[in-house]
């Protein structure tokens, strides 16, 4: 019995020393709100590690919770390992909301088939290191097309190449090596030479 005045005394024994206080919740059950690592992603599959959860371990150890997530952008975006996304996750389930960094490369994947134009004006793509086009069959239709480089490589396998009119070639100097046959076949040939023309031959064959 206390006198008036005098508080009761406390009932709840003093922790012990060297206690811990209690884990904090997981993220599924709290919610989260933060940066979170991409650890694997493909096609229908994504897992991100939450960067600023506490870890499982109640001790404190271990690594950072990982989740299955659900791409949830406005904009089409591919991740990949080592991107971070802002990650909201509660309840079990985790939604990536938003890109925080993504330093190897930005992706965009379209499901289905996809058409990029510009109406009533000009498509431009331009990158500062190159641009390349990479598919099974590349098709290029034009009114007219224009090619302007420094230099131009082309290696392929098979070549064919067809002109209804005139096919026109204007070089400094041309040299053409073929290991096998050089066969043209035409209705009229026609060399002319300003100053020097060069046969040269173990044998030359005129006339059937």
């Amino acid at each position: 019995m206390t006198n008036e005045g005098e508080s009761e005394p406390s009932t709840s024994a003093p922790a012990p020393a060297g206690a811990r206080s209690p884990a904090p919740a997981a993220p599924e059950d709290a919610g989260y709100l933060g940066p979170a690592e991409v650890v694997d992603a493909g096609p229908g599959r994504l897992r991100v590690r939450l960067l600023d959860a506490p870890p499982l371990d109640p001790e404190g150890r271990g690594a950072a919770p990982v989740l299955d997530a659900t791409l949830a952008l406005a904009a089409p975006f591919a991740p990949g390992p080592g991107d971070r996304l802002l990650v909201l996750a509660r309840g079990g389930e985790a939604w990536a909301i938003g890109v925080l960094d993504a330093p190897a490369r930005l992706g965009l994947a379209f499901p289905g088939d996809v058409e990029v134009r510009a109406v009533g004006g000009t498509l431009t793509l331009r990158g500062d290191r190159g641009v390349e086009v990479e598919g099974g069959e590349v098709a290029l239709r034009a009114r007219t097309l224009r090619a302007f480089a420094g230099t131009l490589t082309e290696r392929v396998d098979s070549a064919f190449r067809w002109v209804k009119d005139t096919l026109r070639v204007q070089a400094g100097e041309s040299r053409r090596v073929v290991t096998g046959e050089d066969l043209t076949l035409c209705a009229t040939s026609v060399t002319l030479a300003r100053e020097t023309l060069k046969l040269d031959a173990h044998q030359i064959q005129i006339g059937h």
